[in-house]
């Protein structure tokens, strides 16, 4: 009892501070005559979660605490950063831990009436897919569909490197990069593995395909009608490493293993008066030292004015193991679109039952 007041204290001075500070958070500076500007936002995500038969079954932590930074230098040439406290307090934990998650640049290459064509180097999502490249402050669900998500040798799905990526015209887009595998504290990334190669393209049959820093998962009904359909690769040989069991004193053999995995995916969304529906899916193959099988995921919104109905299945079928099936039912309120949101989803199937309610602050 006295852990869970402390937490619920903790967190209240969590929201304080939030609230607070996104008094000063979103403001766009602009020096005068010039196409040099800066803009900050702060974005809060606390959750609830709950989960069946689980040491710490009921818990409240700060999923998602960042600041966000982003600007244009001149013309064609601007930059993202971010930090992020993830996870503050969950489990009971005391410790908050400040990560630099986004930090690149992005700089114009050629800009035409077919569309543009840009260079992008820093700390980066990988250009994979729709899901690991939607923005933590659009999701459809409280939070992303991390069980269909098996990529290796990234942070939180981020990599160092450098990609292009454009459209040719309304209807095409594209990001394809070269990425170094990022090197995670006493993970079994090889180090002399040669470079990781990336990419994801997609095509517009309805409405203009996205082409900016992050997909909008949910886009609440903006920009009319779309359906996208993409296809995405990620591959690097020799990506990691292990060393066999030493027997009779002889010292085990260094194995690599490759990572090669693809994935076709869609997002689209429809205005069927009075409702907004969205709906959003994924099928993936992995071949690497976490995963070796395939996933998929499918998820669907339906919103009457400010409240959404959502419903997801997600599937994981390893080659080796029983496949892991499980459903997902939510509801979701939208105080003031994305920058103000709260919602509770119930998962069950071959997974812990749980439960996840969450408060988010886009400001």
């Amino acid at each position: 009892m006295n852990a869970g007041k402390a937490s619920l204290r903790y967190w209240s001075v969590a929201v304080g501070i939030l609230l607070a500070t996104g008094v000063l958070a979103g403001p766009k500076w602009q020096i005068e005559g010039s196409n040099t500007w800066l803009q900050a936002g702060v974005l809060g995500q606390i959750q609830y979660s709950g989960v069946e038969n689980a040491a710490d079954s009921d818990d409240i932590y700060l999923r998602r605490g960042r600041i966000i930074l982003s600007g244009q230098v001149t013309d064609g040439a601007m930059f993202f950063a971010e930090t992020d406290n993830d996870n503050a307090g969950k489990s009971g934990q005391a410790a908050v831990s400040t990560d630099i998650q986004d930090i690149f640049a992005d700089v114009r290459l050629l800009k035409a009436d077919v569309g543009e064509q840009w260079i992008k180097g820093g700390l980066i999502l990988l250009p994979f897919s729709f899901e690991n490249r939607s923005g933590a402050g659009s999701l459809l669900g409280l939070d992303y569909n991390t069980e269909v998500i098996k990529l290796v040798n990234t942070f939180v799905w981020r990599d160092y490197g450098a990609e292009v990526h454009g459209n040719a015209g309304k209807r095409f887009s594209y990001a394809a990069g070269v990425f170094d595998g990022y090197d995670a504290k006493d993970s079994d990334k090889n180090p002399d593995a040669p470079m990781r190669l990336t990419g994801h393209a997609s095509i517009n049959l309805l409405g203009e395909a996205e082409n900016g820093w992050f997909f909008n998962q949910e886009r609440l009904g903006k920009k009319g009608n779309y359906l996208s359909l993409g296809a995405g690769f990620d591959t690097q040989d020799e990506a990691t490493f292990r060393l066999t069991p030493t027997t009779n004193g002889i010292p085990g053999n260094r194995v690599v293993q490759d990572s090669d995995n693809w994935v076709v995916d869609f997002q689209s969304g429809f205005a069927l008066d009075p409702v907004l529906i969205t709906l959003n899916g994924g099928y993936y193959e992995w071949d690497n030292s976490a995963f070796k099988g395939s996933t998929r995921f499918v998820e669907g919104g339906v919103m009457f004015e400010k409240t959404q109905l959502t419903m997801k299945c997600a599937v994981q079928d390893p080659e080796k193991d029983e496949t892991i099936t499980d459903g997902t039912v939510g509801l979701n309120y939208f105080l003031k679109g994305h920058n103000a949101r709260c919602g509770i989803e119930y998962r069950s199937g071959d997974s812990p039952d749980t439960i996840l309610a969450g408060i988010q602050f886009l400001l």
